[in-house]
């Protein structure tokens, strides 16, 4: 334990002795996982190649849900690195960069709501600082800092002295893209206001120990009694609420595919179910995983239950425009649901229920999971597709366990699965909820009369698949 401190040093007494760090194991996993990730891309027809940063040219891979064995290698890769710097560098110096990390989401904050990327656009050879001020108003000392601090990081680049540029990942942060939206979600109100209530709620005796939707700490930095979807609906006549709201709808698209939702399209057997089974979107939005699935599996029958006014808008405006087959064939049905009152439609094959169970405590996830237990047929299944908490220290594998990462990476992969976390912090901010260990996902569905059936390790995101209880 630390006795003392002397010049920021802290003075350990070890109860065992200490054990060398593995820094070949961690530099051979870096290699594998990098030239796995690097014929990926050599391998690809169009653009056989890694682009380079300075590359603002999207690359026909970027838009592609990565083969499994490619997410982990990225997973590895990203884990990998990031241990191999935190064993290597001075602790004190990686625990002062984490501190600073803040600096991080208000120079994002600072690009984003200045337009910068869009700015840059189509200037290749970069702008002086002193024209980029005079688009956005910024002040161009203060600007240029802003800049190259991303700059070294990768965000934009500088081609020389105080002119910058766009780089690959700075395209980014275009406005038109969902991420540029997420983006702005995460830098702006009300996600930046809310993460600064988080220290005071957990430590109040009362909000700290609650599971309550309207304990967060997003309640106490607006001060009201609502959950954040109330907020984001723009009620009371809250006009910024609800463009925050439909900006967050849009940035939860750049989200999706960054962490590959996607991958349970292909991730799960669904040519193996009989024909015509029928699958039941529940909570689906406007529908955008039951459009992939008629793509590819166009002998599915689909059923999506949400919200009237978000039915209404899948029927009568995204699947008219992006999926009218599907419509001409008979093959979807919109219905209308509050799933806290009412089961949806019954006897379906599959329900699907897909990142919708992290934003509720466990009382209301068990009441959701109990009204779809009663739609289900014996041979009926759930499908809930969220992010599966793994622990960092290691666990006896079993035949339900997760995959954990080799040796001597942490058993979660660290870093390569670090965004897990956030969104787990992200709805202990704004919802009072949580993303779930397995363990946690059988508990509850035992409450609900659901029994466990396996998991789907999807990569970033898992499935964990229900029967009804006998």
């Amino acid at each position: 334990m630390p006795k003392s401190t002397t010049n920021n040093q802290p003075h350990i007494t070890y109860s065992m002795s200490p054990v060398p760090a593995d820094i070949s194991s961690l530099l051979s996993l870096i290699t594998s996982a990098a030239t796995s990730i690097e014929s990926y891309y050599k391998s690809n027809p169009t653009k056989p190649y890694v682009p380079s940063l300075d590359d603002t040219e999207p690359h026909p891979l970027d838009a592609q849900v990565y083969p499994l064995d490619v997410r982990k290698a990225v997973q590895n890769l990203e884990g990998a690195c990031a241990q191999l710097t935190a064993t290597l560098v001075r602790p004190d110096k990686t625990v002062l960069n984490k501190h600073l990390c803040i600096y991080d989401s208000a120079y994002l904050g600072v690009a984003l709501r200045a337009k910068i990327a869009e700015i840059l656009l189509d200037k290749p050879q970069g702008l002086h600082v002193s024209d980029i001020s005079e688009q956005c108003k910024i002040e161009k000392r203060k600007l240029a800092r802003v800049l190259r601090t991303l700059c070294s990081q990768h965000v934009f680049r500088e081609v020389a002295k105080d002119v910058f540029a766009n780089n690959r990942l700075s395209m980014y942060f275009l406005s038109s893209t969902p991420l540029g939206a997420m983006g702005m979600h995460v830098s702006d109100e009300p996600t930046n206001k809310s993460a600064v209530e988080l220290a005071d709620t957990l430590l109040d005796p009362e909000w700290g120990h609650s599971d309550a939707l309207e304990k967060s700490p997003f309640n106490r930095a607006f001060k009201t009694p609502h959950p954040m979807w109330h907020y984001f609906e723009g009620k009371d006549g809250n006009q910024k609420a609800a463009e925050q709201g439909a900006r967050f709808g849009r940035g939860m698209a750049g989200w999706s595919a960054v962490i590959d939702a996607d991958a349970i399209v292909t991730g799960y057997p669904w040519d193996k179910l009989p024909k015509g089974a029928v699958v039941n979107d529940v909570a689906g939005g406007w529908g955008h995983t039951s459009m992939e699935l008629y793509k590819k599996y166009p002998n599915l029958s689909f059923i999506l239950q949400d919200l009237p006014e978000r039915t209404e808008q899948a029927q009568t405006e995204a699947w008219p425009t992006e999926c009218p087959q599907a419509i001409a064939r008979n093959k979807i049905k919109f219905r209308s649901i509050d799933l806290f009152k009412e089961s949806p439609v019954a006897n379906c094959d599959i329900y699907l229920i897909k990142n919708v169970i992290h934003l509720m405590p466990d009382d209301v996830a068990t009441l959701v999971l109990s009204n779809v237990r009663k739609s289900m047929s014996p041979t009926s299944r759930v499908l809930i597709q969220e992010t599966i908490v793994q622990y960092a220290a290691r666990v006896p594998d079993d035949d339900v366990t997760l995959q954990q990462a080799e040796p001597p990476l942490l058993p979660n992969y660290g870093a390569g699965r670090i965004r897990q976390y956030y969104t787990d912090a992200a709805m202990m901010v704004l919802c009072n909820s949580q993303e779930r260990t397995l363990e946690h996902y059988i508990a509850l569905g035992n409450a609900a009369g659901l029994q466990f059936v396996t998991t789907w390790d999807l990569g970033e995101m898992s499935a964990v698949e229900y029967a009804p209880a006998t």
